[in-house]
C-alpha cells in the first residue's frame, strides 16, 4: 500500500471593491477601485479624506458572506471598538487576523486618533491569497467581505470587498 500526498493548491481572486460614504460632513472617498494590471497582478486601492479631525470614537462591523442562493452570512458579524483594538491588537483574534490582511498597505497603523486621511493603496493579491489559503484556509467559494465603519455610532462607510476562491 502506498501513501499518496495530495496537495490542494486553492487561488484567491478579487471580483470587485466598492466604498459608500454616508456622512459627507465626515468624511469621502477620493477614490476606491480594483485595478488589472494583468490577468494575475490586481489589487485594491482607496483613499478616505478626512473632514472630522480628530478622528476617533469609531467603530467596524466586519460580516463574511458567502454566496449560496444570493449572498448569505459566514462564519464572522463581530462588531470592535477600532481605538481598542489597536490598542491592544490581541484582543480580537479575528479582527487581529484581518488587520494584517492589509495593514503592510495601508497608513491605519497607528492608534487613535487619527488626523490623516485614511490610505489603503496597491492591496495585492498575492498577499491576501497567501493569508486565506495557506495561513487559515478558506473554504472555496464566492464571498462578500463587508466593512460598516460607524462614527459615534452613525455609520459612515460601508466598505465591500467581492472575492473568490477556487
Amino acid at each position: 500500500m502506498s501513501t499518496k500526498k495530495i496537495f490542494i493548491n486553492s487561488d484567491f481572486k478579487f471580483t470587485n471593491f466598492n466604498c459608500t460614504s454616508f456622512d459627507k460632513k465626515v468624511g469621502e472617498f477620493e477614490y476606491c477601485y480594483l485595478k488589472s494590471i494583468n490577468r494575475s497582478y490586481k489589487y485594491i486601492s482607496g483613499k478616505y479624506k478626512l473632514y472630522q479631525i480628530p478622528f476617533e470614537n469609531i467603530q467596524v462591523h466586519f460580516i463574511m458572506w458567502k454566496r449560496l442562493n444570493g449572498y448569505k452570512p459566514f462564519l464572522y458579524n463581530i462588531t470592535t471598538d477600532v481605538c481598542k483594538f489597536l490598542r491592544n491588537p490581541k484582543s480580537n483574534p479575528v479582527m487581529k487576523y484581518i488587520f494584517e490582511s492589509f495593514i503592510e498597505y495601508s497608513n491605519i497603523n497607528h492608534s487613535c486618533p487619527y488626523r490623516n486621511d485614511l490610505i489603503l493603496e496597491k492591496l495585492p493579491i498575492e498577499f491576501v491569497n497567501h493569508r486565506v489559503t495557506k495561513i487559515l484556509p478558506v473554504p472555496e467559494g464566492d464571498y462578500l467581505f463587508e466593512f460598516r465603519w460607524f462614527y459615534h455610532k452613525s455609520c459612515i462607510v460601508v466598505i465591500k470587498v467581492y472575492c473568490t476562491i477556487s
